[in-house]
């Protein structure tokens, strides 16, 4: 009798009701797997115009003061996900995820979806075996890679580069607009990406953090930000520190913090150089300009002085960069 009433009850309380077809938690599970992939692989193709763009500034850094190697290749496990990016038949191991244009690994003729087998005779089987193979480099090392591509077995042989930082690039899941620097890493967010609207804009917010950490501040114990409010990211990429540009492993742990502790004055310089920066690497430096108007339009609190009190205010920023990019333009600013 109770089961009588339930029913009934049940065909009172959606009898009215029009779902359309039902949706199965098979095809949810099926087509949760296919969207984490796409995902991945958006991820992935974000964090290469990231990573690109910061090896061309690199490149352009007028004030070298070291030399450290690049490689332009970004590693990742091999798991069910990057199995569908790639259609690889391997399930373990690490394959490219992507390779910078123009970088050594792109000249030598690494492509994205080659498993790593052996790196100058040493087999790649797991993380360690990959960072073991790239430490200790120097620059204009030769590195031989051997490599499944197509289920072929190839060899490819790549000479490093020399950039004047040790720094590698990468991408968090957050979705406000900020990126940071430390003393070997810089990191944009997701939001940052969508709020930028080309590469010169990118450039521009990426020569700040690269002057950061050219120009001493990163040594004085201070951190960065964009726009001023990273207390503290905890950078989800991995642990695993690569050569410059190979990038970490795995998108997978918990990287350092980024504080944001540098003074008005630090924030200047690091606007100041990395314009020229930009310049130097062949961008729109008037992209910055673009930058803080937008910032101030969207977010009005940035025009407020106190509303981050350890950096210029927006306006203050687009208007000083507007003088930087005229004196650029007139000759008046030594760029060597």
């Amino acid at each position: 009798m109770k089961k009588i009433i339930f029913i009934f009850a049940l065909f009172i309380f959606t009898g009215c009701v029009t779902t359309g077809p039902p949706v199965y938690k098979e095809d949810i599970y099926r087509a949760q797997q296919d969207l984490k992939a796409k995902a991945l692989k958006h991820r992935l193709q974000k964090e290469q115009v990231v990573s690109e763009v910061g090896y061309r500034l690199l490149m352009n850094i007028p004030d070298k003061q070291d030399s450290f190697p690049y490689l332009g290749a970004r590693f990742i496990k091999i798991d069910p996900y990057a199995k569908k990016i790639f259609n690889l038949s391997r399930d373990s191991g690490l394959v490219i995820a992507y390779v910078v244009a123009d970088s050594p690994a792109e000249r030598g003729g690494l492509k994205p979806g080659d498993v790593i087998v052996k790196i100058n005779n040493r087999a790649m089987n797991l993380e360690r075996d990959l960072r073991y193979a790239l430490k200790n480099l120097s620059p204009a090392a030769e590195l031989r890679f051997e490599v499944l591509r197509d289920l072929e077995d190839l060899e490819v042989s790549v000479i490093l580069d020399e950039v004047p930082l040790d720094v590698q690039f990468a991408m968090i899941d957050q979705e406000t607009v900020n990126a940071g620097a430390s003393a070997d890493r810089v990191v944009v967010t997701y939001g940052l990406m969508r709020f930028i609207q080309s590469e010169d804009e990118l450039a521009v917010i990426l020569g700040h953090e690269l002057a950061h950490i050219a120009r001493g501040h990163i040594g004085k114990k201070m951190g960065t930000d964009l726009v001023s409010i990273l207390l503290g990211i905890a950078v989800g990429y991995g642990v695993e520190s690569i050569s410059p540009g190979s990038g970490d492993i795995v998108m997978r742990g918990v990287g350092g913090a980024f504080s944001s502790l540098y003074s008005r004055e630090f924030e200047r310089e690091a606007d100041y150089f990395g314009i020229i920066y930009a310049y130097k690497s062949g961008y729109d430096i008037r992209a910055g300009i673009d930058i803080w108007e937008r910032f101030a339009v969207e977010m009005p609190a940035s025009m407020v002085r106190d509303f981050y009190s350890t950096h210029p205010t927006s306006t203050e920023r687009m208007l000083r960069i507007e003088k930087i990019v005229e004196d650029i333009e007139q000759g008046r600013i030594a760029l060597n």
